[in-house]
């Protein structure tokens, strides 16, 4: 009679090491996935805290080259006379000033409408500013650029008539300030501007936060007049500097 051979199974320290190892491959594919997302993310954040960027500063750039535009060969104390801000929202405009502000984080330009026909300017919110045919009514606007509920907006004030919508440009903007280089060859603030009649270059700062979450929290730490400003839910910051030059100006400030 044959003896039947003898069978064995796997041990139970062999059982052990095979899920040991099993489970060491799972965590380290489960953390790369989950490492691929958190930087999948993180690109994404930051793609779009650029591309909204680059459009709000493309608008407030154009806009701001034409502070002071103008057909006329009057002298800018004609060409742009002094305005009181009579209605309550505008802030008082002196002769032959170009540029004003109410508060830190807004700022307001003044330009003309062309005197030639069908060469209408574009406002920053789209709209057409036609030509002023000949006509000193309405012919002078103002757009101000201001930060109301984290959002840089834009809002034109034609010289008489109602203001248009607020136009939103940019979301998510922690902070912004504006500064201004006048005769004194110093960066100014509101607070420090002598002569607004002499300010020949704006520059917009900002920190501007992506729509969506990383996917990780870390800390960002900005400079900001002196004092950091932290940040730690997640979010992609970065710090904006756009510095634009009036192309637009009396002789006397250039």
């Amino acid at each position: 009679m044959k003896v039947p051979r003898t069978q064995s199974g796997i041990s139970l320290i062999e059982l052990m090491v095979a899920m040991t190892i099993g489970l060491m491959l799972v965590m380290m594919v489960t953390s790369y996935l989950i490492s691929s997302r958190q930087s999948y993310q993180t690109s994404m954040a930051n793609v779009d805290v650029q591309d909204a960027r680059r459009f709000a500063l493309s608008v407030v750039q154009n806009q701001l080259w034409m502070t002071g535009y103008s057909d006329r060969w009057e002298d800018f104390d004609v060409t742009f006379p002094a305005s009181d801000g009579s209605n309550g929202e505008m802030p008082d405009f002196g002769k032959a000033q170009l540029v004003a502000a109410s508060q830190d984080d807004d700022i307001w330009i003044r330009y003309r409408a062309p005197e030639l026909a069908n060469q209408p300017l574009v406002n920053c919110d789209g709209t057409s500013f036609p030509s002023s045919g000949g006509n000193d009514a309405n012919s002078i606007a103002m757009t101000r650029f201001y930060l109301s509920d984290r959002t840089l907006r834009c809002k034109v004030y034609p010289d008489s008539g109602e203001p248009h919508d607020a136009l939103p440009l940019l979301n998510d903007v922690d902070a912004l300030q504006w500064r201004y280089l006048d005769d004194s060859d110093q960066w100014q603030t509101l607070t420090t501007v002598d002569d607004w009649s002499t300010v020949r270059a704006i520059q917009m700062r900002l920190i501007v936060a992506s729509s969506e979450s990383t996917g990780s929290h870390f800390q960002q730490v900005f400079e900001w007049e002196g004092n950091p400003l932290n940040f730690d839910d997640g979010k992609a910051r970065s710090l904006v500097s756009l510095t634009t030059a009036l192309r637009n100006l009396p002789d006397a400030a250039q």
